[in-house]
């Protein structure tokens, strides 16, 4: 009996290392390369009860306990951590820009601060997008609106208590799109003061070389309603006194603009009587850079609503409005605007042969002529003149101005021998005062650049001063004068402008002749289509 208890014993002891390699619960390193056993203390008693035999000592634990079955074997029975989800990646928000256009200034609490607030995305209206328009103040208020199509919306804030205040437009954060904040503006409310006067869009006063700005305003009742037809004089201060530098009769809004011909820097007022006056504006011209989005910002109330995206090509970006165009060329933007954007149209849009605008439109030029120069080109309108409104273009900066003057007069005629208006600018009406060299001399007159053909008050006196000068040259030239041989080949007796060249001929502008170039009257201008060799020299304008 014993033996067969020990024969079952001795099964047992084979079979569960087996079970337990199974089960993963002794590692194989253990089994290969087992640990020398530890003796036990002499000292430690053992009773009947235990076994002495050592096949009975070597029986593993029960599976499940947390004693290791083998020296050096462990048994690891935690539950594995569960391993948290991974948020999913934050998708790439698209950039956004807030432009707040301030279009009514407020001068009053009477009157709600009217404007506009314009967001792009990615440099493209964004329609859709709220957005906050806050004024902090003597009395904090704000609104939100929302964009349409154009990315723009118009708000009015009412209620504005007497004070200063800061307004700025907010874009909250969506689930597609950036927030972002506009620049703040200030906004003046005072109390009593019944006309408002503006430096454009009213963000600010400083304006850059060679860009026009616009004095605008707007005139309340004293009950702070519009007031229309209302007439409001502009006076520039200078030291102790002032000069009344326009005349303006308010819209049916109660709304006046002005803009000044030679961009003059200074301090600006306008007034109505002589208790009703708006507060002063100091005008400061310097350098700097414009970029489309604040050009836009400073002309919203000029420019209407935005028609295109931007474009490029060519070197310059552009957008197109209802009222006009803006065009980026290097770090500054200019306007083209009115009926000078049907010519720069069909001389092939913003990118085409008339190259960059170099600053906007001059006018207040004699006859009330406008011009606006462009890197290649040139646009001129004139009211007066035979044909309104002209360009030209040219690879020399400068000289396509005086080309366009010269194309609006094509058609003029003398009323009478030696009664031109030519004649009469020099102040020269005689007999004996052919007026070719007038004519010539004129254009720069008329294109605002006195001095880049030399003024004489004589044919002579004009050829004379012209070889001192030095400008000469035997190349013909887009925008150069030609001095003609009319008589003989060798002897200069008459001007034009070179217009355009060939192998063979140059095609003149040219004053004092007959359709042709002939002598007969009534004489005029025209072009002339001439041979090379009957030109004795060319000679370059100062352009």
């Amino acid at each position: 009996m014993v033996h067969a208890r020990r024969r079952a014993r001795l099964a047992v002891l084979c079979l569960v290392p087996s079970l337990a390699l199974v089960a993963g619960v002794v590692p194989a390193a253990a089994e290969s390369t087992p640990a020398p056993p530890t003796s036990a203390p002499a000292s430690t008693p053992t009773t009947s009860d235990e076994s002495s035999d050592p096949e009975e000592a070597a029986v593993p634990a029960e599976p499940g306990t947390t004693e290791a079955s083998e020296p050096g074997a462990t048994i690891d029975d935690t539950e594995p951590t569960p391993q948290a989800d991974e948020p999913p990646p934050t998708p790439d928000l698209v950039p956004t820009t807030v432009v707040l256009e301030r279009a009514a200034g407020t001068t009053s609490p009477q009157e709600p601060a009217r404007g506009t607030v314009r967001v792009t995305a990615d440099g493209e209206p964004l329609a859709g997008a709220r957005v906050r328009v806050v004024a902090d103040g003597a009395s904090d208020t704000s609104v939100d609106v929302t964009t349409g199509t154009s990315g723009a919306a118009t708000y009015a804030l009412s209620g504005l208590r007497a004070g200063t205040y800061r307004l700025r437009a907010e874009l909250q954060e969506t689930g597609t799109h950036a927030g972002s904040r506009s620049a703040e503006a200030t906004v003046v409310v005072q109390a009593g003061r019944w006309v408002s006067l503006l430096v454009n869009n009213g963000f600010g006063t400083r304006v850059l070389t060679r860009e026009n700005f616009w004095l605008r305003g707007r005139v309340l009742t004293t009950a702070g309603k519009p007031q229309p037809r209302v007439t409001v004089a502009l006076y520039r201060y200078a030291g102790s006194g002032r000069t009344k530098v326009a005349t303006v009769r308010t819209n049916a809004y109660g709304w006046f603009t002005w803009s000044p011909a030679d961009r003059r820097a200074g301090t600006y007022r306008a007034q109505v009587s002589g208790t009703r006056y708006s507060a002063k504006q100091t005008v400061r011209i310097g350098t700097g850079e414009r970029t489309l989005l604040s050009r836009e910002a400073s002309l919203a109330f000029l420019l209407g609503e935005r028609r295109t995206g931007t474009h490029t090509g060519s070197g310059r970006s552009w957008r197109g409005y209802t009222k006009g165009v803006l065009i980026q060329s290097g770090g500054r933007t200019w306007v083209v605007r009115g009926r000078l954007t049907s010519e720069l149209s069909a001389r092939g849009g913003a990118g085409g042969s008339l190259g960059g605008p170099t600053g906007d439109v001059r006018c207040g030029l004699p006859e009330g002529g406008c011009l606006q120069q462009f890197r290649t080109g040139a646009i001129y309108t004139n009211s007066k003149a035979k044909d309104t409104l002209t360009s030209a273009v040219s690879s020399t900066l400068g000289a396509a101005d005086l080309l366009a003057v010269a194309r609006s007069q094509v058609g003029y005629r003398e009323p009478s021998p030696r009664k031109s208006k030519y004649n009469k600018w020099v102040g020269r009406t005689g007999r004996y005062d052919p007026w070719c060299g007038f004519f010539v001399s004129w254009l720069a007159h008329a294109g605002g650049k006195p001095g880049s053909i030399i003024k004489a008050t004589s044919y002579k006196k004009l050829l004379d001063a012209e070889r001192k000068r030095g400008r000469t040259s035997q190349t013909a030239k887009v925008g150069r004068l030609a001095y003609i041989g009319y008589f003989s080949k060798g002897t200069p007796s008459h001007v034009g402008i070179v217009t355009k060249v060939s192998s063979s001929h140059v095609w003149t502008i040219e004053g004092n002749v007959s359709a042709g170039g002939g002598q007969k009257h009534p004489r005029g201008v025209h072009v002339v289509k001439r041979t090379k060799s009957r030109i004795v020299f060319y000679a370059d304008p100062r352009y």
